[in-house]
Parts: C-alpha cells; sequence; structure tokens
C-alpha cells in the first residue's frame, strides 16, 4: 500500500508526459526520458497513441503486437501490457483507460507530436479557404518539422507500418502542397535543394518531381529542369516499364519551348473555360445535393487518367435500382468534363424505364448524332450505314459518352466509339459481363455517414438534429439505398407537420413499407418490379421460393432445400440474381437481400402462392433442424438424442468445433425467424424442435431474451401437438434460459413442471436432467443444503445411466456447492472429476465451469498459485469458444485468485475487464458475482468508497433476483468496508444481517 500510495503520489506532482511517434518512439516527463522497453509495450502504445482520443479493441491490440499468427494468449499479453504501461507512465491510469471493449489513449493536442502534426495541417487548409497564404505556409512548415521519420522508425509490424504508409502519404501531400505555395510566392530558389532531398527519397512520385522541375525552371535552371524529367523517364521504365504521366510530359514540353504560361504559375481561375457552342454537352443537371460515393468516384476519374491512347476507356457502373448509378455518373462526368475537349453527351437508353422499351443500338445511334447537330435528313436509315456515320463522327475525338440505364451488353457495344481517346460511362442493374475490355464497379447501398450527409443535404440539417434517433433509424429503414432516403426526405419536405418518428413508426409496418417509399409515380417498389419483370420465368420461380426464407442472409445450403436442388445449382441460380443485382454476394456461398429488396420479394411470395411453395418451406425447415442439429452435437458432445433427424450429411461437414460455431452464429437470426414461421405456416413439429438447439448455442452465445421467445414457442407447439417429451424437453431448456437471465423463480417453476412430466412417461434420463438443473437453480437462490440433495442424487442416476455429460454437469454444480458449504476438500475433488469427464469426451463448454469451480475450491485450500492457474485455463477455453455468459464470471474468479495473492493491479485489470463484459452481455446471473469480485479488489487497493459502490449494486442485484448466497456475500462485504470507513454501527448491521443468511444457508465462518 505505501507503494502504492508513492505512486500515486508522484503522479499528482510530475508533469504529464509528452508522447512523439513521429519517428523512433518517444516519452518525456520534463526533461527525463522514460524508456519503454519491450516490442510489445511500444506497439501497443503507440496504436494506442495513433488511435488518441478513440477506443481501440482489445482485438485490434492483438493485431498490432504479432506479425503472425497471434498465440493464443495474446488478449492476456495485451492486457498485462497495458497494466505495465499504466504503471510506467506517470499518470498512467488517467492516460490509458479501460473503455468498452478496449482502451482509449486520453491526451491533448500539446502532449502529442501527432495531434498538433494534424492540427497544424488542419489550420493550413483553413488558412488557405481564407486565402492567407503566408500563414498556410507558415503552418505547413511546422507541421512538416514535427516529422522524424517512419513511425517506430519501420519497426513496427503489419499494422502500425500500414498506419505509418498512411501518415507518409499524408506528409508528401502536404509537402508538395507546401511547394507549390512557394514557387506561386517567387520563392523558388530557396526550395530547389528540399525538393531534391524529396525526390531522391521518392523517385517514383511524379507530382514532387513536376514541384522540382517547376522550382529549378523558375530559379533560371532551365537544363536541370529537363534533366529531372530525364531521370525521371529513367526510374520509371526501370522499376515499373512504364513512361512519365501525361501530366508530367506536358510541363517538360512546355520548359523545352519555354511556353510564356510558365512566367508565373498557372492558376485554375485563370484558365478559359471551352466555349459551350462549339461542342456538344447534352449532360443532365447535377444534382447540388448529391452525397458520398467518394471512392466510387476517385475510382472512375483514376481509371479515367491511366486511360491508353488511341482506344476508349469503357466503365460499367452496376446495381439494384435505386442506388444513385445514374447520380454518380453524371457527378462524375461534370468533373472530368474539361478533361474531354470535344464534348460530353448523355443518353437514357431506357433499359428499365416504365412504360418504355428499351431503345435499341439504331435508335440509340440516331439520338446521339441528332445530340451533336447532325440533321436527321442527313441520318442513315439502315442499321449498317447510321453505325458507320456513328463511328465515322467519333474518330479522332475526345468525348465523354454516358450511356445511362443500359439493359444488355447488346444495347451498348456498337455505342462505344472504335478508335478515339473517349470516356464512356455505361449504367446497368446487370453487370455487363458480355463488354470486352470494360472495367466494371458495382454500386452498392450507401454507408450510413454518407445516408446521413444526404438526408441532412435533402431534408435539412435543423429536421435532422432535432430527431437525431428518429433519423437514425429512418436510415437504417431505408437500407443505405439514395431512392429510398430520397423520397422519405421528400414526403417529409411535403409535410413539415409530419415528424421523421411518424414516418418511422409507418415505415415500421413491413407490410406498407415499400407503398410509404413512393412519391409522385417513382417509387423502390416499382424500379424492383422492372428488374423481376425483365427476368426469365425460371428466374422469376426460383427469385420467389426464396422470398420463403425467413433472414437476410442466406447460403446455398438453405437456397437448395427451397430450390429442391443441389447445393452448386443453387448457388448458379443464386450468382444470376447477383448479376441482376436483386442478391448482394457477401462471401463465397453467401448471399444477402437488401431490406427493401427483401420486402419486395415477401410480397411477391405471399401474392403469386404455388403449391410448390409449402413444400419448399418444410425443406427449408429440415434443413435447419438436421443442420444445427448436428453442429449442437459436434459443439457438445454428449448430449441426448432424439433419432428424430435426418443424418445423412457429409461426416466431415462440421468436423471442428469452430466450423460448428461458425455455422450456428451465421444463421442464429434466421433460425430465431424460422421459429416463428414455422409456427405460422402450421409446421408445429418444427417449431417444437429447433428451439432446443437456440438454446444450446445460447449458452455459449448470450442472447437468451430472443432464444427465450423460440423456446417460449417450442412449449406452445409442444402443447398443441400434445408431445410430452418435447413439451418436457422446451421447458427444460427455457428454465436455463431463464436462470442465465435471472428469472430463478420462473426457472424453477419450468423445471418443476418438466419433472413432473419427466415422472409422467417414466423417462428417468430427462428425470435426472431436471434435478441437475433445479440443483443448480437452487444453489443461486441459497437452498443449499436442497441443492447438494438434488446434485448428488442426480449424478448417482447419471451414473448408473451411464450418462457421462450429466455426470460431469452434475459434478460441476455439487463442487460449486460444496464451495459455499465449506467442504473444499470434496469441492476439488468434485470439480476434477468434472473436468476430467468433459475432457474425455472433448467438452469446452461445461469445462469451463468446472475449471471455475475448481479453482474456487483449491483457493480456499490456500493454493493460490494453482488457483490461479485453473482460472487461466478455464479463461483460455472461455476465449477459445468466445462465450460472452461465463467470460465475467471466469475474469472475476481470476481476480479473487490474484487479490488473495496481492497482485492488486492484475487483480484490477481483470476485475475491470469482467465489469465491461458483463455490462454489454446480456446474461444477468453472474453480474453480481462480478459486482462482488470488483468491490473486492478496490476494497484491498484501499477505494473504499468504490467497493461501497460495487457492494451495494451486487447487494441491489442479489435481492432483485433471490440471490441469498451473493446477497449475504455482498451485505458481509459492506459490513466490512464500513467498519474500514469507521461507520462502526453500519457494520455490524451489515455483518448481522450477513450472518443471519449465513447461518440460515449453513455456510460456515470458512466459507464467506
Amino acid at each position: 500500500m505505501q507503494a502504492a500510495t508513492a505512486k500515486v503520489h508522484e503522479d499528482e506532482t510530475s508533469p504529464r508526459p509528452l508522447f512523439a511517434v513521429l519517428g523512433s518512439l518517444e516519452v518525456r516527463s520534463g526533461s527525463e526520458l522514460i524508456p519503454v522497453s519491450g516490442t510489445l509495450q511500444r506497439r501497443m502504445l503507440v496504436m494506442l497513441l495513433l488511435e488518441a482520443g478513440r477506443v481501440v479493441p482489445v482485438s485490434r491490440l492483438v493485431a498490432a503486437g504479432w506479425n503472425e499468427e497471434p498465440p493464443d494468449s495474446a488478449e492476456h499479453q495485451v492486457r498485462k501490457t497495458v497494466a505495465k504501461l499504466r504503471s510506467r507512465l506517470p499518470h498512467g491510469p488517467d492516460i490509458i483507460v479501460t473503455d468498452g471493449p478496449g482502451y482509449r489513449a486520453v491526451v491533448d493536442t500539446e502532449q502529442l507530436d501527432l495531434l498538433r502534426y494534424q492540427e497544424l495541417l488542419r489550420q493550413a487548409r483553413a488558412s488557405l479557404d481564407a486565402g492567407e497564404t503566408e500563414q498556410a505556409v507558415a503552418q505547413l512548415r511546422e507541421a512538416l518539422a514535427l516529422w522524424r521519420g517512419p513511425v517506430l522508425a519501420g519497426s513496427g509490424g503489419r499494422v502500425v507500418d500500414a498506419a505509418s504508409t498512411a501518415l507518409e502519404e499524408q506528409r508528401l501531400t502536404a509537402a508538395e502542397q507546401l511547394y507549390g505555395l512557394c514557387i506561386d510566392a517567387g520563392e523558388a530558389a530557396g526550395i530547389t535543394g528540399e525538393l531534391r532531398v524529396l525526390v531522391d527519397e521518392h523517385p517514383l512520385r511524379e507530382t514532387l518531381r513536376s514541384r522540382l522541375m517547376l522550382a529549378l525552371y523558375h530559379s533560371g535552371q532551365q537544363a536541370a529542369a529537363l534533366d529531372e524529367f530525364a531521370r525521371a523517364r529513367e526510374h520509371l521504365a526501370e522499376e515499373l516499364g512504364i513512361d512519365p504521366s501525361a501530366e508530367l510530359t506536358a510541363l517538360h514540353e512546355r520548359i523545352l519551348r519555354q511556353d510564356p504560361s510558365l512566367t508565373r504559375p498557372e492558376r485554375a481561375a485563370s484558365r478559359v473555360p471551352h466555349q459551350v457552342t462549339e461542342t456538344p454537352h447534352s449532360l443532365p443537371f447535377d444534382v447540388p445535393d448529391f452525397s458520398g460515393r467518394s471512392m466510387e468516384l476517385q475510382w472512375i476519374c483514376d481509371a479515367a487518367r491511366r486511360a491508353p491512347e488511341g482506344s476508349p476507356t469503357v466503365l460499367s457502373l452496376d446495381g439494384m435500382g435505386g442506388g444513385g448509378k445514374t447520380a454518380l455518373a453524371i457527378r462524375a462526368a461534370h468533373q472530368l468534363a474539361e478533361q474531354y475537349p470535344h464534348g460530353s453527351l448523355f443518353i437514357d437508353l431506357h433499359g428499365f424505364t416504365p412504360g418504355q422499351t428499351p431503345l435499341s443500338a439504331f435508335q440509340a445511334q440516331g439520338d446521339l448524332l441528332a445530340a451533336v447537330g447532325i440533321p436527321s435528313e442527313e441520318l442513315p436509315a439502315v442499321p449498317a450505314g447510321r453505325a458507320a456515320r456513328w463511328q465515322s463522327y467519333m474518330r479522332g475525338r475526345r468525348m465523354l459518352l454516358v450511356l445511362d440505364n443500359a439493359a444488355a451488353s447488346e444495347q451498348v457495344r456498337e455505342l462505344i466509339p472504335a478508335s478515339s481517346d473517349s470516356l464512356v460511362l455505361i449504367t446497368s442493374r446487370p453487370r455487363l459481363t458480355g463488354l470486352d475490355g470494360a472495367e466494371w464497379l458495382s454500386v452498392g447501398a450507401l454507408p450510413e455517414l454518407d445516408s446521413h450527409q444526404l438526408l441532412r443535404n435533402t431534408l435539412g440539417a435543423a429536421r435532422v438534429e432535432k430527431e437525431p434517433d428518429a433519423a437514425r433509424e429512418l436510415l437504417r429503414l431505408c437500407g443505405g439505398l439514395p431512392l429510398a432516403v430520397r423520397i422519405a426526405a421528400a414526403r417529409l419536405a411535403n409535410r413539415p407537420h409530419w415528424t421523421v418518428q411518424r414516418l418511422v413508426e409507418r415505415l415500421r409496418d413491413h407490410n406498407r413499407r415499400l407503398e410509404e417509399l413512393t412519391s409522385e409515380g417513382r417509387g423502390v417498389a416499382g424500379a424492383l418490379l422492372l428488374s423481376y419483370q425483365s427476368m426469365p420465368k425460371e428466374q422469376r420461380t426460383a427469385f420467389r421460393l426464396l422470398g420463403h426464407h425467413p433472414g437476410r442472409y442466406l447460403d446455398a445450403g438453405e437456397a437448395a432445400a427451397l430450390l429442391d436442388t443441389d447445393v452448386l445449382t443453387a448457388e448458379d441460380v443464386m450468382e444470376e440474381l447477383v448479376d441482376v443485382r436483386l442478391l448482394e454476394a457477401r462471401e463465397p456461398g453467401v448471399y444477402a437481400l437488401h431490406d427493401l429488396v427483401r420486402s419486395f420479394v415477401q410480397r411477391v411470395a405471399q401474392g403469386e402462392k404455388a403449391p410448390e411453395d409449402g413444400q419448399a418451406v418444410r425443406r427449408l425447415m429440415d434443413h435447419y433442424l438436421n443442420t444445427a442439429g448436428r453442429a449442437c452435437d459436434t459443439l457438445f458432445p454428449g448430449r441426448r438424442n432424439f433419432g428424430d433427424r435426418d443424418e445423412g450429411a457429409r461426416a466431415d461437414e462440421f468436423d471442428h468445433e469452430d466450423k460448428a460455431l461458425q455455422w450456428l452464429d451465421q444463421h442464429r437470426d434466421s433460425l430465431l425467424a424460422a421459429v416463428d414461421a414455422a409456427y405460422q405456416e402450421g409446421l408445429l413439429w418444427h417449431a417444437a424442435r429447433l428451439p432446443r438447439e437456440l438454446g444450446f448455442h445460447s449458452s455459449i452465445r448470450a442472447y437468451d431474451a430472443s432464444a427465450n421467445a423460440a423456446l417460449e414457442k417450442g412449449v406452445s407447439a409442444s402443447r398443441r401437438l400434445g408431445d410430452r417429451s418435447l413439451t418436457r424437453l422446451n421447458l427444460m431448456n427455457l428454465a436455463m434460459g431463464k436462470w442465465r437471465l435471472g428469472q430463478l423463480s420462473e426457472a424453477v417453476a419450468r423445471l418443476e413442471e418438466a419433472m413432473d412430466l419427466s415422472r409422467q412417461m417414466g423417462d428417468v434420463h430427462s428425470e435426472a436432467e431436471c434435478r441437475a438443473r433445479l440443483g443448480q437453480a437452487c444453489s443461486s437462490m441459497g437452498e443449499l443444503e436442497r441443492a447438494l440433495q438434488l446434485c448428488q442424487e442426480a449424478n448417482a442416476r447419471a451414473q448408473e445411466l451411464g450418462f457421462t455429460r450429466l455426470d460431469g454437469s452434475s459434478l460441476s454444480t455439487l463442487s460449486l456447492v460444496q464451495v459455499r458449504l465449506g467442504r473444499f476438500d470434496e469441492a476439488a475433488e468434485a470439480a476434477e472429476r468434472a473436468v476430467a469427464i468433459f475432457d474425455s469426451i472433448k467438452e469446452v463448454q461445461l469445462s469451463v465451469d468446472a475449471l471455475s469451480n475448481l479453482s474456487q475450491a483449491i483457493e480456499h485450500l490456500g493454493r493460490f498459485e494453482e488457483a490461479l492457474a485453473w482460472a487461466d485455463a478455464a479463461l483460455e477455453r472461455c476465449q477459445r469458444m468466445s462465450m460472452p455468459s461465463v467470460l465475467p464470471l471466469v475474469l472475476a474468479r481470476r481476480a479473487d485468485v490474484l487479490v488473495r495473492m496481492g497482485k492488486l493491479e492484475e487483480a484490477a485489470d481483470s476485475a475491470d475487464h469482467a465489469l465491461a463484459k458483463a455490462t454489454s452481455s446480456t446474461d444477468d446471473i453472474h453480474r453480481a458475482t462480478v459486482h462482488l469480485s470488483v468491490g473486492r479488489v478496490r476494497y484491498a487497493q484501499g477505494d473504499l468508497d468504490m467497493a461501497q459502490a460495487q457492494q451495494l449494486l451486487a447487494h441491489e442485484i442479489a435481492c432483485r433476483m433471490e440471490l441469498r448466497y451473493d446477497e449475504a456475500c455482498a451485505l458481509w462485504g459492506l459490513g466490512r468496508t464500513a467498519e474500514a470507513q469507521g461507520h462502526s454501527q453500519m457494520a455490524r448491521q451489515h455483518r448481522s444481517a450477513a450472518d443471519n443468511l449465513f447461518s440460515l444457508m449453513k455456510v460456515p465462518d470458512t466459507a464467506r
């Protein structure tokens, strides 16, 4: 405690440290250089500082810490490293704070060179916008002076090096801007030396080279400027096998002929605009509220810039209807128009226009020739002649063509110039794979930030800011589809008395959503209907059957079940739907329906029902039940097999628990929705059987509120079927879901009903299971003697029946009860047997509880190092399986042992981690235990107020959930804390209440 107090005092008096990451890592406190030893410590600290002010998840720190595959203990090592950094740095706990899933560095601009550097660059941009060039030059110079080299001197590993590369690119861009401003200001002679150093470091960077050429030329060194071009050409040829860019070549030619325009640098404002009367310009209006799509615009501009001479550049934008392809093409065309001196043309090919037949190539050629001023009487009346006239017109011209709303490759192939430097931008719903030489870009949904900006631009910032939560929900319901966002904004703008929330509530009605997103004859439903009607009959049938899928994401296996075909054929069908942009490809074999497409296809499925639809749904439910069952059998070895599933799957389908868990994780939402769908469609057997698999999966992934709703449906379906066995099954699984949520009375009621049904059926296996689960619930409620008896009876029956999984689980619960009753040797023996049983059947999930109970028993026997080893083993398995429901409990167990060992800093880190995980978990049963652990750590650290706060929280939770043992522990802790605070009377009251509860439960002093 004295050392800790000294450290706190030292931090209070010492200056806050200064950090430098733009080069090798430096940490200073005043004039003292603070060493940060070890690669892992340096990488962790730099990673946090690179993201200063933002939460860096532990997973991101793991990726930054190891170049290769991280070890299983990586997360644990990261947390230990952070603890060391906190102790090494002055004000360490205030600088590196735990925040949600990771850590956050709290530093201000004056403490970190990176923040100062970025702030100076922002100030420079603001100065330039305000026309204050001299001030911008000074700010850029000051920013660039902070750069000492690559982050961590280039030894930061792949994650840090990637961030360093981005910063290096930002530095070079700022340097190019600075030297351009200096040349404009007539200071060319003073910067040639600096520029030459940079060019030598980056010989392939043409913008830097152009700055050096200009600086030399304006310094009276024309020959040196020309020599620089020769050096650039040589480097590019040797390194990349390419010639200098058109821009650098043009500058070389201007210097060579001493172009008068170089007497002073050419400004963008001095360019003479093209005379629109000389060339055709038929681009539509570029909407001022266009938002987002910066990456797509950059892709188009980059592709246009690298276009080869003498042949056209063809760029094809595809995507679902309403995705904003036309607006994107028009925005790009306006940005690029000046680069095409012979004009720009736009034509709507009506590939998907309501009431319009798609234009033929012949018709489109006529419209384009008319747009450039060719009289109609001069247009050839036969296709061959018109095509030749179009190609003759385009020969030798550098033009920009926008061919919008194409239906197929054949429609646009003859519109592409055969020999010219033109740019052709095509938009279409399907991908035009028949266009040789074209580059494609799929235009998907807008990201959330871009959608938000579009809504602000179209509706107005004031209304969006007035209802931020409703605005976010509106954008979610629009699914990032620009057409949907624009229609929603237009409806709100036309109804100023409506709130955003009102439209959100209307859109939440799944059956009305498409109608709500319709305005003035245009809407999402109409756009999708055109795509649907354009498909062949077989494809429409497949799309309709897929509409019976209950979720948003589907894989080839689910599609095969719906379509009654094999997986490869189903995948081909879905790839065809991807091509027409009614499905989105996520990863090999996995696809997604956009929310609005899903609404549309479900409407189609309901409106065009056919006899085969019911059979398709039944096949899908069979697929879910069989596959989920096999996955759970892999994850939960030794569980009872009811023998009512089709076992004819590939033997290697789930040959490892990771594959099984991944499948269940990916299909969880669909499985939950499938229970509802089966119940509604009258498939009661499926509705009764499927929830069991969700209950098991939820025991790992902690989504019990949702799983319990499915299990309630399972109970109802079982009762309607009159199937007592299925009713018992669902009641027991529902009870355990209720237990994990801390709803103990409801859990006990369902377990007792399940046990009665087991007795009525003479099902001794089920009765034994119910006894074990009742013992678990009684232990939580503090009925320890009853819990002991139930667990012992269940274990004896499990051994008689050869029910290995129940043998282990009943022993594990028994060990916890014995710990609470002070029978530590018996508890250790029971837990060890449980671990051995689980290891023998490769059951990982339940072994975590058994290892944690073993750690607790060993701790009470005074063998702290061994107790910590068992806790660490539990933590490793828990993290391997990603079990959010029990992770807080295991971390709290570890913290308790570390407190007993006097390792308070590590204990605090583990306790904080447990608290963060408990807060984010939906399971409540372990929260009181976590708060008790945090309270013990804070008490040991001398933070009595925080200890009391945690103990009060634990007491409130325990009382609410009737967790009598936890309630008594909370009162005992409150008494100890009150005594340390000098509140003797309150301490006696708490201790007396705790003693009464412990006595009722027959808990000895040694177990308190």
